[in-house]
């Protein structure tokens, strides 16, 4: 017969082959689809694009936000 802690004891190790698969797959998948410079467990550093607040007419504003997006959009889609 079964005793409890032995019940226990293998329940454990199949919780922790499930946990080491599932982890093993999720690896898998991340490097398959994973960006040049992307960690598994850590976050890629870059610069944050922001727009500083502008001072002026609100046209400086306007003008102001398109330059940045334009130059937010040419590094995001590589020059294309």
């Amino acid at each position: 017969m079964i005793t409890v802690l032995q019940a226990f004891l293998m329940a454990a190790g199949v919780a922790f082959l499930v946990l080491g698969a599932v982890l093993i797959g999720g690896w898998l998948v991340f490097r398959s689809k994973a960006a040049p410079g992307e960690g598994f467990l850590r976050t890629p550093k870059g610069q944050v694009f922001t727009i500083s607040e502008a001072e002026g007419a609100p046209d400086e504003v306007d003008q102001t936000v398109n330059e940045r997006s334009k130059e937010f959009l040419n590094n995001l889609l590589g020059g294309k």
